[in-house]
């Protein structure tokens, strides 16, 4: 019965969920059988007649389906979970946009209404449900490497190219999404993401030692004000850290950063302030959120730009190249990121994530965010992964973090402005922690020492990996912030090309033959393994045609395939030394990608003798039936 249905499931996709939609009248037989679902699954049978009315099919819904179905689907419970972890999330992904503004040399309402912006689009319209996207520190690490340091809260110099940089990262994500590029995602190796993740952290981390200096001088502060803003930060960072950890339900829904920022408060304005009469630099003082910062504007509207030399026809050609570049990178980090992170949830949830749109989501989000002079986002892997871990599945929960958002920046701006900077800077460093991937220096130590000593130290450093692949990570980490010039993006590169190059090489050495000779004097050459650059030459060095009998076929077992051009040319140049000399050499088993290559090249590859492999079909089991015959499905 069960093949039956699967049949019949390729002309009735629904018939499972919806059998009313496919004329399909349900009569009930038999005794129902016993079981939690008796009332669906006894015994009935399906017979192609007539159209089933609407009243038929709601009659086979349970009541609490209806009602599901009645409101969108969407259970109090389910929304009840939902508002709670976005408005718990908005009041952590607070702090952190600001912190993110710093970090990239730019005012906190740009990385504020970005966080939004993009926010919203993503979580309506994006992929992956359940994920939470804004402002980040992959961008604000891209951003920080164009715009220079002016001080802690303020623009630096060249901003104005920022947001034409936004819209082109946002365009050429829709690029991605429409040919199809976020598939290539796959061939991000693990040692490249483990490196993604501790550069982005040492990026973040250093960028939290700037409120610590002198805006002027750029040397550390000192005397009470350092001694606060540490005092601060260190209290900050315990209670993020500690709070979630304490076994009592109200911190469960409390979000710890919260807590974190009203315990600064606090601490700034009733002690340091109120009691001792010193200070330390709260977002007032360094980048006051106003009425005129609270609504978003075309970014060319706003008077505080300039943009009269920017298209200074002396210096055209190069803003020109700054916007591309760093759009570039900004989309190249921003979709790495967003596909990571989609991965993640996507392990959390157990659905399928939509890659694509995901991509066409994040470009549509940065096209907006930068014409509205945002610094642009993507999607946030922590924040993420803290709204799956507490119960976060659909698209409610990152939604209402995103209108939590606009509505503290366009509407409680003022509290926003209480808020010391130390405190920000003691989250962040919580969020660095939690970045990193610790794990990878057990990986470098346990790397450098010899297997007698990893045995006695304990399971700890049984984490041995290949050398190349551990270099990778660190090339990747250390290149993400050293020397200048570099960022994320570069480092990402420079680690997958370090592991695909490490994966061509071992490839390349699982090419073997074996020579044989048939009673009619045939020689023959049996190949294993793929055939491609790294092979190529050991192939060409394996045939002799100098020394081979007048007749030689090369047989390609199941592991054998062209793979690119070079193995191609290594063809044509066996089958032309051959034919040189008076001699034919046939390639036997070719597989229909390899043949596909050959016949495409073909003027190239005129002088290749070939045959194609022979595929033996598997027995199949059951028989798709007519559709317009009648048939029964009994359950």
């Amino acid at each position: 019965a069960r093949r039956v249905a699967q049949g019949h499931g390729a002309y009735f996709p629904f018939i499972a969920r919806r059998p009313h939609s496919h004329g399909l009248v349900l009569s009930r037989s038999g005794g129902a059988p016993a079981g939690p679902h008796a009332g669906q699954a006894a015994a009935m049978t399906a017979t192609v007649n007539r159209p089933a009315s609407s009243s038929d099919a709601e009659a086979q819904r349970p009541k609490e389906k209806m009602t599901e179905r009645l409101i969108g689907g969407v259970t109090p419970e389910y929304a009840i979970r939902e508002i709670l972890l976005g408005v718990t999330i908005c009041f952590a992904q607070i702090p952190e946009s600001v912190a993110f503004a710093f970090m990239a040399h730019i005012k906190p309402p740009i990385a504020l209404h970005a966080a939004w912006v993009v926010g919203l689009i993503c979580s309506v319209f994006g992929g992956r449900p359940g994920m939470v996207n804004g402002a980040t520190g992959a961008f604000a690490a891209i951003i920080g490497t164009f715009i220079p340091n002016a001080g802690t809260g303020l623009n630096g110099q060249g901003v104005e190219l920022l947001f034409p940089s936004v819209i082109v990262a946002g365009v050429l994500m829709l690029l991605v999404s429409a040919t199809n590029l976020s598939k290539f995602i796959t061939l991000l190796p693990a040692p490249v993401m483990i490196g993604f993740c501790n550069g982005l952290a040492i990026v973040i981390g250093l960028a939290q030692l700037h409120p610590f200096k002198d805006a002027e001088t750029h040397e550390w502060k000192s005397g009470p004000e350092m001694l606060w803003m540490l005092i601060i930060c260190f209290t900050s960072m315990s209670l993020m850290e500690f709070l979630p950890k304490l076994p009592l339900k109200i911190f469960k829904v409390i979000p710890s950063s919260l807590v974190a920022i009203i315990a600064a408060i606090v601490i700034e304005f009733a002690i340091v302030r109120g009691a001792l009469g010193h200070r330390t630099d709260v977002i007032r003082d360094v980048s006051e959120f106003t009425l005129d910062t609270a609504i978003p504007i075309p970014f060319f509207a706003n008077s505080e730009y300039d943009y009269g030399n920017i298209f200074d026809a002396t210096v055209l050609g190069d803003n020109l190249g700054k916007i591309f570049v760093q759009g570039l990178l900004l989309c190249i980090v921003g979709t790495i990121e967003s596909l990571m992170t989609s991965e993640v949830v996507e392990s959390f949830v157990k659905t399928p994530s939509d890659g694509n749109r995901t991509v066409l989501a994040t470009g549509a989000g940065n096209i907006l965010s930068g014409f509205l002079g945002g610094m642009g986002g993507n999607a946030m892997i922590g924040l993420s992964t803290v709204n799956c871990l507490n119960g976060g599945r659909g698209r409610l929960g990152p939604t209402v973090t995103a209108l939590g958002i606009m509505a503290c920046v366009m509407g409680a701006y003022p509290l926003l402005n209480f808020i010391p900077v130390a405190a920000l800077a003691g989250i962040m460093i919580v969020v660095v922690l939690h970045t990193f991937k610790w794990f990878s220096l057990w990986m470098l130590v346990a790397c450098i020492l010899p297997k007698s000593i990893r045995d006695k130290l304990g399971p700890r450093f049984q984490r041995k990996v290949p050398r190349v692949e551990l270099f990778a990570i660190f090339a990747v980490t250390l290149l993400s912030n050293f020397p200048a010039g570099t960022n994320i993006a570069y480092a990402v590169g420079v680690g997958v090309a370090i592991c695909a190059i490490n994966y061509a090489w071992k490839s390349g050495k699982t090419f073997t033959w074996r020579e044989s000779f048939g009673n009619d004097g045939t020689k023959y050459y049996d190949i294993e393994g793929p055939l491609f650059f790294a092979a190529t030459n050991r192939f060409i060095k394996v045939m002799n045609p100098d020394v081979d009998p007048d007749k030689v076929e090369v047989r390609f077992s199941d592991t054998t395939s062209i793979m690119d051009y070079s193995a191609m040319e290594a063809l044509h140049r066996i089958a032309h030394s051959y034919a040189s000399k008076g001699k034919r050499v046939v390639f036997k088993s070719l597989c229909p990608e390899s043949e596909k290559l050959i016949s495409k090249a073909n003027r190239l590859c005129a002088s290749i003798e070939y045959t194609s492999r022979e595929i033996g079909v598997q027995d199949v089991e059951g028989i798709v039936p007519d559709p317009d015959e009648p048939f029964e499905v009994h359950f």
